[in-house]
């Protein structure tokens, strides 16, 4: 995990204590100074630090984004209690095992549970009598606070998932993002956290909430979108399709999907454009006729919305990245 990944390796040669503090350490800009006016803690052992490359004002205030990332080896008498932080956090458990408090419960934390809590509610987390390796991945965004709080409608804040799975590939692909200097590097970066937190909802949705619960004709309806996507669907059609009405259709439809069937089929068309654009030579314009789009403008100005650059920047974004990853894992050969 994380080989192609640079990190700065930190060992604490003493214990750090938040009552240690002193008001240099709060004047330091490589600190967070509202994490730690709001924390106490104590940490011994080591960390792998990753560094965050700056980030525009722009991003900040419209984007999700990262705003730090270790992976912690702490020592078994490690913690940290914190509230009033304005940030959203991810842990991901490796080895070792930790405990969280958050929210009045208490949850044990083993390898490959993770949790997914807002900093602003009282919180603590501490090593559980042994050494525990852990991801803090912070993050922010304008829309965090609302992915969360559908997050916790399955009413805990803990997921679970091999550390060999989806999670960790997103996590990994998120980091060599922000390796790699570019221009649209933040609008790729957002799209990635998206990903992972939609991944975090799928992953601890209750399974009848997404399988049993919907109706047939729904499913059928989804699977006929993805094999037909590049035809002329409209909503007349397919509310013929359905034998229904087409306002109850599409009210139906975005209940269980939480997309109109409009909107699903837009993104089912922008993700197969995606594959072409980074897999294949040919032309924006061919790539808007293969997957059913046959107005080049009209392709361009859905891509953009969807991804946050023009075809042709998302296709030069992704050979940059395919290039760089190339090069580092020939550098890693000799």
């Amino acid at each position: 995990m994380f080989e192609k990944i640079l990190f700065t390796n930190i060992v604490a040669k003493n214990r750090l204590l938040s009552k240690n503090l002193t008001k240099k350490d709060y004047e330091n800009p490589v600190y967070n100074k509202e994490n730690l006016m709001n924390s106490k803690f104590v940490i011994s052992g080591s960390a792998d630090s990753f560094q965050i490359p700056p980030i525009t004002d722009f991003a900040v205030q419209n984007l999700f984004h990262v705003e730090s990332f270790m992976i912690f080896h702490y020592g078994f008498d490690s913690f940290t209690e914190r509230q009033n932080f304005h940030s959203f956090l991810i842990m991901y458990t490796y080895s070792g095992q930790g405990i969280l408090t958050y929210q009045g419960k208490n949850y044990t934390l083993k390898e490959g549970d993770g949790a997914f809590i807002n900093c602003m509610d009282y919180h603590l987390y501490k090593a559980d009598r042994m050494q525990w390796d852990t991801a803090v991945l912070h993050l922010n965004g304008p829309l965090l606070a609302a992915f969360h709080a559908q997050y916790m409608q399955n009413g805990s804040p803990v997921f679970h998932e091999e550390t060999n799975g989806s999670f960790q590939k997103l996590l990994e692909h998120l980091l060599k993002l922000y390796s790699i200097p570019h221009l649209y590097r933040d609008w790729q970066a957002s799209t990635c956290i998206d990903n992972i937190l939609n991944h975090l909802l799928l992953l601890t949705a209750p399974e009848e909430k997404g399988k049993i619960n919907t109706p047939e004709y729904i499913r059928y309806l989804i699977k006929y979108m993805e094999n037909n996507y590049t035809q002329k669907l409209t909503l007349d059609y397919l509310a013929e399709f359905a034998c229904m009405n087409k306002y109850y259709l599409s009210k139906e439809f975005k209940k269980y999907t939480g997309f109109s069937p409009n909107d699903y089929l837009i993104s089912l068309r922008i993700n197969r454009a995606k594959q072409l654009l980074e897999g294949s030579s040919l032309p924006a314009s061919k790539i808007a006729h293969e997957v059913g789009i046959h107005d080049i403008n009209n392709f361009t100005n859905l891509f953009k919305k969807k991804t946050g650059m023009t075809p042709i920047q998302y296709r030069t974004t992704a050979q940059e990245i395919s290039i760089h990853h190339y090069q580092s894992g020939t550098d890693n050969m000799v």
